[in-house]
């Protein structure tokens, strides 16, 4: 019955999502695990049998334990999880932590996923010495480059941390623009020219390219997203060719056939294949544990079902006159974030197509009909003052962000509701 409580472990309650204090960050632990599941099997049936997740989107001990996917590996119908990639400093350190208590890959090989700075150094070194010590050497931290000064200055911290005993060395990705034209450097002379600088560094290993499908996510036609993935592919592989034909000249001994290939995005996850046969290739998506309204439109997220990730809200106005014909929720820019979308609008309500919320502020957002002429009369009954309903985020990253803790929910097969019971609580690491 509703408003029902018991402890459960002598540590939580047992409560319906309706039960809870709003706005709150809720998590459906089956679509979570069943997308795990999912963008594993894509990427081997494409002939990538290699995923690094990232871990941005959920940023939690219980997200990382269930993309490694433990209990199934081995399966070869699955791709290999082979690493994690962090982007904030408390992230890597959570799955540094994991690593030295599970002692084995993919919580051992770790990306930090956005180009390196100078102030970053100290804290990652120590996680890197505290990795490789619970793990004999096996474990590693790898930075990412995509300017010369960045080689400078790992360099110079090298020297100075650099001991008879101990040769501090920077395990690097190097990241490529193939489009996006965010970070990365161009594939061109700048890219290859610095490619070489890490190589001959006595400081630094090239470990592998790094590029990401962030225009993807402007993309809904499937044959256009697979265009962006073969250009992206293509261009990779023209610059190995042209990195090994440049090390040749120059008489330089470099297996460029070593290097780690890790590529993609959540919604070009499903249309990256190895036709072209690009060596030690993997895929890094991150949104997908979750999806989003965004998700749902690009088509990476098939179907409401498959959302991981939503905010329940809970219903505090009525406006039933010509001029609002809407209800109000208690969830606005700062539960939800102000991420706008292509299809517009700033969030949508699950299993409900016919209504839009249509406007929002700091700790609002308005909902109504969703109509041309925005004249049917909004069915109030069925969202009576202070009962709950559950908002899709257009950015689940975004959304997820703004709290401290998720309320989860496993109710296997069945749909997600706000008569769901919370059965755990998950607590994301905070900061940068």
């Amino acid at each position: 019955a509703r408003g029902h409580r018991c402890w459960r472990n002598q540590t939580s309650y047992m409560m319906l999502l309706d039960d809870l204090p709003t706005p709150a960050f809720i998590v459906d632990k089956h679509a979570f695990q069943q997308n795990c599941k999912a963008a594993r099997a894509a990427a081997a049936k494409n002939g990538i049998p290699r995923l690094r997740p990232h871990v941005k989107t959920h940023k939690t001990i219980e997200g990382c334990i269930i993309q490694a996917g433990i209990d199934s590996a081995g399966d070869k119908s699955l791709a290999d999880v082979i690493g994690f990639v962090a982007s904030t400093v408390p992230e890597l350190s959570m799955v540094v932590k994991l690593g030295c208590e599970y002692k084995r890959k993919p919580f051992t090989d770790v990306i930090f996923g956005i180009p390196i700075c100078k102030s970053k150094l100290l804290s990652i070194q120590s996680m890197s010495h505290e990795l490789t010590s619970a793990t004999h050497g096996e474990g590693c931290i790898h930075v990412i480059v995509d300017n010369s000064q960045q080689v400078t200055f790992l360099e110079e911290f090298a020297q100075q941390n650099t001991s008879d005993e101990n040769t501090q060395r920077w395990s690097v990705f190097l990241k490529l623009d193939t489009g996006y034209h965010r970070a990365g450097i161009t594939c061109e002379k700048a890219g290859v020219n610095l490619a070489t600088q890490i190589i001959n560094s006595t400081h630094l290993v090239l470990k592998g390219l790094y590029t990401h499908c962030g225009h993807s996510y402007n993309i809904q036609d499937s044959g256009v997203m697979k265009e962006t993935t073969n250009q992206d592919h293509s261009m990779i592989l023209g610059f190995l060719n042209t990195l090994r034909s440049h090390l040749k000249s120059s008489n330089r001994k470099f297996d460029v056939s070593s290097l780690s290939i890790s590529v993609g995005s959540t919604p070009s996850m499903f249309s990256h294949d190895n036709a072209l046969k690009i060596p030690n290739i993997e895929l890094h998506p991150g949104n997908y544990v979750f999806y989003d309204r965004q998700q749902l439109w690009t088509g990476a997220c098939s179907s409401e079902k498959s959302i991981g990730g939503f905010v329940l809200s809970r219903i505090i106005g009525h406006y039933d006159d010509e001029h609002r014909n809407a209800i109000m929720v208690d969830a606005g820019a700062t539960a939800l974030t102000k991420e706008s979308t292509p299809q517009g609008s700033m969030c949508s309500v699950l299993g409900r197509p016919d209504l839009e919320c249509y406007r929002m502020s700091q700790e609002i957002t308005m909902i109504r009909c969703k109509s041309e002429d925005c004249v049917k009369p909004f069915p109030f009954q069925e969202f009576p003052l202070g009962s709950t309903l559950l908002l899709i985020p257009n950015h689940s990253c975004l959304a997820a962000a703004c709290f401290d803790e998720y309320h989860v929910v496993d109710g296997g097969t069945n749909s997600v509701s706000t008569e769901s019971e919370v059965v755990e609580r998950w607590c994301p690491v905070k900061g940068w």
